[in-house]
């Protein structure tokens, strides 16, 4: 009898074994990943499906943000791997239908969402807000703050290759244009920027133009009157360092007095003698606004008899003539009888620039 009980028992086992195990076989099983609401997924993790033994993963459907990205049949059995080009602050959906050896179908879904996109928060000029149509200096520090930390960015200059951005170690979510760029004065350069951040998310495209400061220009009269010639140079922009400017300058004209305003040199000497050759020079000189002579200042001033300003008294008057080069104008004043140099603008004055200059 108790024989027999143990063998109903075993027998019993066996079949419940074998149930669960043509269960097993019969109702096919897979799991997907990324998982079902996994977030912040990185851009370039594929998506997987595993498939239990024996099951064959008969068709799959990608969808991203309800847009489908792929669709494949009759894959077969086993494990199934795939990379997709996501992008940041996407919804995923994965559907995938299962089937058994004896034709039992079942689907596995999986809805995720990758990491949200890097977006730029503010960009700053030498420390200062950027405001919209502001014209910044050539060589500025030039600095990006972005909504997450980065791994890496840069900067492409009108189409040119890209610059990479220096990541600031202490806040990564600040990069800068490194102190080495110069940009072309007066020109409007389109930058298009790239960053990616530690966590993969990429920033959508972006573009910024940023239109840079004219280059220094000095424009020059000449007046001859009372026995004294005066020479004035007003600039485009106020200078930044008067006192350097006047240390840069040099001259040939007989006792120069030189005096240099924010945005003007005057100098005056006694009266010069007809025919002879005077030279001003410039070697350098920068604007309060960046800006900065593109070539050193040579101007040759030259005073010769000029008929044309001889009175019916008999004066003899002489004109002044002055010559510029190195990228800016030339201008020129009669010597005697000339008009002020505040009556108007000199020959050669830009007509985007105000007079007498501010």
């Amino acid at each position: 009898m108790k024989d027999t009980t143990k063998k109903k028992i075993f027998l019993f086992s066996v079949a419940s074994v074998a149930l669960i195990a043509c269960a097993w076989i019969a109702i096919p099983t897979a799991s997907i990943s990324p998982g079902d609401i996994e977030k912040a997924v990185p851009l370039g993790q594929p998506v997987s499906i595993n498939s239990s033994p024996l099951a064959a993963i008969g068709k799959v459907a990608v969808y991203a943000d309800d847009q489908q990205l792929a669709l494949e049949y009759n894959l077969g059995s086993g494990d199934l791997s795939r990379d997709f080009q996501l992008k940041p602050g996407q919804s995923i959906r994965i559907e995938a239908k299962i089937s058994s050896v004896i034709g039992l179908t079942r689907e596995f879904t999986s809805t995720f969402t990758t990491v949200e996109p890097v977006t730029m928060a503010d960009i700053s000029v030498n420390g200062s807000r950027m405001e919209p149509g502001q014209k910044i200096p050539p060589q500025p520090t030039l600095t990006f703050s972005f909504s997450k930390p980065l791994s890496s960015a840069s900067v492409s200059l009108d189409g040119s290759d890209a610059i990479e951005l220096q990541i600031d170690p202490e806040d990564p979510t600040v990069a800068t244009l490194p102190p080495t760029v110069s940009l072309k004065q007066g020109a409007t350069h389109l930058m298009n920027l790239t960053a990616t951040a530690v966590d993969t998310a990429t920033l959508d495209s972006r573009e910024v133009r940023a239109s840079v400061v004219r280059p220094l220009s000095l424009y020059g009269s000449v007046t001859t009157v009372d026995g004294q010639t005066k020479i004035e140079l007003d600039s485009t922009a106020a200078f930044g360092d008067p006192a350097a400017v006047r240390a840069a300058l040099s001259t040939t004209l007989p006792s120069p007095e030189v005096v240099v305003d924010k945005q003007k040199i005057l100098i005056t000497c006694a009266s010069l003698e007809p025919g002879n050759d005077y030279t001003i020079k410039l070697a350098s000189a920068l604007g309060g606004d960046g800006s900065f002579l593109e070539a050193p200042l040579e101007m040759n001033v030259t005073y010769r008899s000029d008929p044309s300003a001889v009175s019916p008294s008999g004066n003899t008057g002489y004109r002044g003539y002055v010559y510029t080069s190195g990228g800016t104008s030339s201008g020129s004043a009669s010597g005697s009888g000339g008009a002020p140099a505040d009556s108007g603008p000199p020959p050669g004055w830009p007509s985007c620039c105000p007079w007498p200059p501010q």
